[in-house]
């Protein structure tokens, strides 16, 4: 869900929540905190004596006579074999749909896909069921990745959920603003998800199955080189600390280059191999690592850990987000709430309080001069699995100690998901990135702007996060490649 949580969609990770369905309509009993499209070294497969007997069990019971027909449907497997429809494309909901899906989540002889000899945890895999001749048949359809990977790569039209807001866009021509795409760069490719810039200015940017620098002028490949990269490697979080090595999380591994060699860390040691979201704090010195561990950290070259185990107010190990403030408080967003841990290791659990982070999901955050915090908020106990634009938007705790929630019910808002939250110092205003809307400028008081693919050079609706160079101009991480957007 990066930004948010990290779907393992087409084996890369997707930032939207909304992209977890690949049909129409949409089931809410699988439970898909992360799995990848049709992976694995072996893919998904079936016991053939077994889902011969589920297809007859359909032909006896069916009534099929007149009836010809296609549906198709996506079915999460477990690495014990259980599947569940989690998406199909029978938009009337027949009885036939039904009955089939009742079979195949009742269906438990699946041979789970294998990589690098460890069964995935979940696969999506596509069946294609066929009614002809009074006969029904069922088979596995594989994915053409290629084809899937390119049909993200276009630029959708946004979608503003906030009707009531005129957005007049006044600032709009105050700013330049500069695309890098496949079509007029040499970057490899557009689907761009992480960034960091270093001390140095050079940008590093994830690409799908990649990692690239950028000096301003051209790409270059700056994948590690310790580790065989098989059948498929790709990187998925990235950070720059205070000595400005690079830390990056790739396929089943941390790894960090000091900008001369690249290091490889061994699990047993740091006890992680993967991490949701690498964040660094200036002040501390601290590197964050989030994941279903817990908030692991690196200070001095030492590793520590927060957990339930060491911290049973945590709402859960399942950390997806964490940062210190400028009075270092822990703020720490978990996949059951969130939390902060202040100077004297108190610990808030906003799942106890009544503020607005209650039922919420800190996904990033920013302060300003004045001890004020900006949050994108994620809701992760949504009552309605299938609503799009739902409780979330973005937060500020003042530093009175009072909260108070934007939404496109009460603010310029256009979209309530929202991937990032960034203050610019020198304009003392807030933008805010979101995966259907564009971006948004906020000036902190009543102006709000959103600028997207239809009304301004950024070419997406999609913007993956953001983060500033040393000059204060704005970077976006996109679906549609890099912008940079800066003061005239």
């Amino acid at each position: 869900m990066k930004k948010i949580f990290l779907l393992l969609l087409t084996t890369f990770f997707l930032i939207n929540l909304n992209a977890q369905n690949i049909f129409p309509v949409k089931l809410a009993k699988c439970k898909t905190s992360r799995f990848c499209l049709d992976c694995g070294d072996t893919k998904v497969s079936y016991s053939e004596i077994d889902f011969d007997a589920l297809i007859q069990k359909l032909n006896e019971t069916l009534s099929l006579n007149g009836i010809t027909g296609v549906v198709k449907f996506q079915v999460l497997v477990d690495s014990m074999g259980q599947g569940c429809v989690l998406s199909h494309t029978d938009q009337s909901n027949s009885t036939i749909t039904k009955k089939i899906i009742k079979e195949l989540n009742k269906f438990n002889r699946w041979n789970p896909a294998i990589t690098n000899g460890k069964k995935e945890e979940k696969t999506s895999v596509t069946l294609v069921f066929t009614i002809k001749d009074n006969r029904i048949s069922g088979q596995i359809e594989r994915v053409d990745m290629k084809a899937f990977k390119k049909s993200f790569d276009r630029p959708t039209s946004p979608e503003i959920f906030n009707k009531a807001y005129n957005y007049k866009n006044e600032n709009l021509i105050n700013y330049k603003i500069t695309a890098w795409n496949i079509k007029n760069s040499n970057l490899p490719n557009n689907m761009n998800d992480n960034i960091t810039i270093d001390k140095n200015g050079l940008i590093w940017l994830t690409i799908d199955e990649g990692l690239v620098t950028f000096d301003g002028k051209e790409f270059k490949n700056a994948e590690q080189n310790i580790t065989d990269k098989g059948k498929f490697f790709s990187y998925y979080a990235i950070a720059t600390d205070n000595s400005n090595t690079k830390w990056v999380y790739g396929t089943k591994n941390i790894y960090s280059f000091d900008n001369e060699k690249w290091v490889k860390y061994d699990t047993t040691e740091i006890g992680i191999d993967y991490a949701y979201e690498i964040v660094n704090n200036p002040k501390t010195g601290e590197v964050f690592f989030c994941s279903d561990k817990g908030l692991t950290i690196l200070k001095d070259g030492k590793w520590s850990h927060i957990n339930k185990e060491s911290t049973k107010e945590l709402p859960s190990n399942r950390v997806a987000f964490a940062k210190r403030d400028l009075q270092n408080r822990i703020w720490i967003g978990t996949y059951s709430g969130s939390a902060m841990i202040d100077t004297n290791g108190v610990v808030t659990n906003f799942e106890n309080s009544k503020t607005i982070l209650k039922g919420k999901t800190i996904t990033s955050m920013d302060e300003d001069e004045n001890g004020n915090i900006y949050f994108s908020l994620y809701e992760f106990d949504r009552k309605d699995k299938q609503k799009v634009n739902n409780d979330e938007g973005v937060a500020i705790r003042y530093a009175d100690g009072n909260f108070k929630q934007f939404t496109t019910e009460n603010s310029g808002i256009p979209f309530n998901h929202t991937t990032c939250v960034l203050y610019d110092r020198k304009e003392k205003v807030l933008w805010i990135s979101t995966d259907r809307a564009g971006l948004v400028r906020y000036d902190l008081k009543d102006g709000w702007e959103n600028y997207h693919n239809e009304n301004s050079e950024i070419p997406t609706s999609y913007v993956s996060t953001m983060t500033f160079d040393n000059e204060g101009n704005l970077y976006l991480a996109t679906r549609q490649g890099l912008v940079k957007i800066e003061r005239k």
